[in-house]
């Protein structure tokens, strides 16, 4: 069932590039996107291959962003729920008429945006790939207000998959002498330190505070 929904989806969704059609434009001035942040672009099966890896039959997921469902419908085939917010009706209406009886019962698809609706309060671990993401911030601050314990992104690097631990308390930013940091409202950088130093060279320190936040 999965692969046939999904092989036709990856083919609906290239003929329909809705970020260039009449409208989007001010649909997305209406809900905050700006630059690319909602053109719905699906990745490669690495990319999902690795979202899936960090998921557990107990978990229950928001995927936030779902676009045309072909990664929600590989969540529902492995997670016990799988809640897929998409903003986008002319993408999203699409995809479930694609998919058509075949919907998973587990698999519960929203169209809103995510700033305007309650997270439900049993979601697990949450997903954002996103790699234009303007919002990372107040997703996470929803995400941490429901006990959320993880979340699977690529919004932070713009590269790549991490698993975020959100209940984790991040070092507070004053005290990183040096090396990469991540803060948990999306800000990544780095700190001049003494190339000499290894260890504080290549390692990343999960931060809060940093002087992005709020601003």
């Amino acid at each position: 069932m999965e692969r046939s929904a999904i092989s036709r989806l990856a083919a609906e969704t290239e003929k329909r590039r809705v970020q260039f059609q009449e409208g989007f434009e001010s649909f997305a001035a209406r809900h905050g996107l700006t630059n690319w942040e909602g053109w719905f672009s699906p990745y490669d099966d690495e990319v999902y291959t690795e979202v899936l890896r960090n998921i557990a039959e107990d978990d229950v997921v928001l995927e936030i962003g779902a676009g045309d469902l072909r990664l929600a419908l590989r969540l529902a085939g492995r997670a016990r729920k799988v809640y897929a917010v998409e903003v986008n009706p002319k993408v999203l209406g699409p995809a479930l008429e694609a998919i058509g009886w075949e919907l998973p019962r587990s698999l519960v698809a929203i169209c809103a945006n995510a700033l305007d609706i309650p997270f439900p309060s049993d979601v697990t671990v949450a997903v954002l790939l996103m790699r234009h993401c303007q919002h990372f911030g107040d997703y996470v601050a929803k995400l941490r207000a429901i006990g959320c314990q993880r979340l699977i992104t690529n919004a932070r690097w713009k590269a790549g998959v991490e698993v975020i631990e959100l209940a984790a308390q991040g070092e507070d930013f004053s005290q990183v002498k040096g090396g990469w940091y991540a803060c948990k409202c999306g800000a990544v950088g780095f700190i001049p330190c003494d190339p000499s130093d290894g260890e504080v060279l290549f390692s990343i320190h999960e931060v809060e505070n940093c002087p992005h936040c709020g601003h």
